[in-house]
């Protein structure tokens, strides 16, 4: 009995003990899961949009009303960079969200309601857990091409639709010059040049990718000028396996092309005329700098030469290449507001259905959008331009409207090789359409906007990870 009265006491300590010491390290690892899945389920929200973290939190809050922990209180801090968590009590505010890459979530200190510890004046009896997740977003299928800047974000957060900017490929890494990609593992002249060309580059930007600078310019038009119709360089036709990939559905230049022989030709300020560009890079001066364009096209000097009685760039070049629609089409045109909206109003799409391949054979006159290319008759109708591709003798149909697009990382050039990472190249991917072919290098764009999560054009793939947890 004597035995008895002192073992139980003990023999219940020792169950209270295990009892206890199981519900903490089960309070231990839902502590550490709650942690995990609110860090997850936060991040997965971080899309770089202006209210992305009361969204990520939101979701990481969610998540918790149903642990079986009960509603565990949370702490969150929010960065651009995984060192900035290094730093105690930083986090970016919800201002500056956009640029939010990472987030801690930490579970408030919770204890055991009741316990044998307790009662034996045991204070490690409470627990808190803490897991930071990452999200990425990596960009595929684009561009395999820098347009270079010193600072990208600023680039990212002036630019404006429908402003024109005249890019250099001359092998210069100075600001406003485009520069070609290898992939990591392979790369040649060839490769880059057939990435550029094609219409669907299996590319993406990826850590340690490498610049090309050895391109000719004459090498570079061939592949980006098969866009507009253009299979004969300075040098002759473009090399077969170029020559595979079909032009853009509609291929007004503003150019005089007698023949699918003809040498490309300069601006002209003679009809035909091509799509306005900027009152900036009416002169076309080579040396002129990369962003003079202000987006003025609108209100730009009309080149003349018509005859029509025309007010403004834009006005001549409806009236050259859309005289046979009727006044609503045409207002259509006045009113798009850029070039690129224009140009998608020809082919008879809008930016929602960019996508759905165009199909101009066989349109009856009353619905067609396609530029007739100039008049069909008089004296002026010797300088008609055909808007449909002559000059393609491959098999694939012309009938994709972004084949005008470039996807171009925006990136500090003279930051290579330490900035071509994954994450670095894809931050910054702009949008840009061409208005016209380019030459020697020298290439018009439009700024159409950046590729965000929330309008990626299918570039974008997110990757949610866990960095670490403790």
């Amino acid at each position: 009995m004597v035995f008895l009265a002192i073992a139980i006491p003990a023999l219940l300590g020792l169950i209270g003990l295990a009892l206890d010491g199981t519900r903490f390290m089960s309070l231990d690892t839902e502590l550490a899961n709650v942690a995990d899945a609110a860090a997850l389920a936060a991040a997965s929200r971080l899309d770089r949009s202006e209210f992305a973290l009361p969204q990520a939190r939101d979701a990481a809050l969610a998540l918790t009303n149903g642990s079986s922990a009960g509603r565990v209180r949370l702490a969150f801090r929010f960065a651009a960079n995984l060192s900035d968590l290094q730093r105690a009590g930083y986090s970016l505010s919800d201002a500056a969200g956009a640029s939010a890459s990472y987030v801690e979530v930490s579970t408030a200190e919770t204890s055991l309601a009741v316990s044998f510890l307790q009662l034996l004046g045991v204070r490690a009896t409470s627990v808190r857990r803490r897991a930071i997740a990452e999200s990425q977003y990596f960009a595929c299928d684009v561009t395999p091409a820098l347009l270079c800047h010193p600072h990208p974000a600023d680039f990212a957060a002036q630019a404006q639709p429908g402003s024109q900017f005249l890019l250099h490929m001359d092998g210069n890494i100075e600001t406003g010059s485009i520069v070609l990609l290898d992939r990591p593992d392979t790369g040649s002249d060839r490769e880059a040049l057939l990435n550029l060309a094609t219409n669907a580059p299996q590319f993406c930007y990826a850590d340690r990718v490498r610049i090309r600078r050895n391109i000719s310019p004459v090498d570079y038009d061939a592949a980006i000028d098969i866009r507009f119709d253009r299979y004969v360089s300075r040098t002759g036709p473009v090399a077969p396996d170029i020559a595979l990939y079909p032009p853009a559905p509609n291929v007004i230049q503003g150019r005089h092309l007698e023949s699918c022989n003809a040498l490309p030709q300069g601006g002209d300020i003679n009809p035909p005329f091509h799509l306005p560009r900027d009152s900036a890079y009416n002169g076309f001066n080579p040396a002129g700098l990369w962003n003079q364009g202000s987006g003025d096209w609108k209100i730009s000097t009309p080149n003349g030469g018509t005859g029509y009685n025309v007010a403004t760039a834009l006005d001549e070049y409806i009236a050259w290449n859309h005289s046979d629609k009727g006044p609503d089409f045409k207002d259509r045109l006045r009113t798009a507001a850029t070039r690129y909206d224009l140009y998608l109003a020809e082919l008879g799409l809008t930016r929602q259905t960019e996508t759905v391949p165009v199909d101009t054979r066989g349109l009856d006159a009353s619905v067609a959008t396609m530029p007739t290319g100039g008049p069909s008759s008089g004296s002026l109708s010797l300088r008609r331009e055909n808007p449909a591709p002559v000059c393609y003798a491959g098999s694939q149909p012309a009938v994709e409207a972004r084949r005008r697009i470039l996807y171009l990382a925006v990136s500090d050039c003279g930051a290579f090789p330490g900035a071509a990472t994954a994450e670095n190249l894809s931050r910054y991917v702009g949008k840009f359409f061409l208005t016209e072919p380019t030459d020697l290098g020298r290439t018009l764009v439009e700024f159409v906007g950046m590729v965000r999560p929330t309008a990626d054009d299918g570039k974008l793939r997110h990757v949610v990870q866990l960095v670490t947890g403790d």
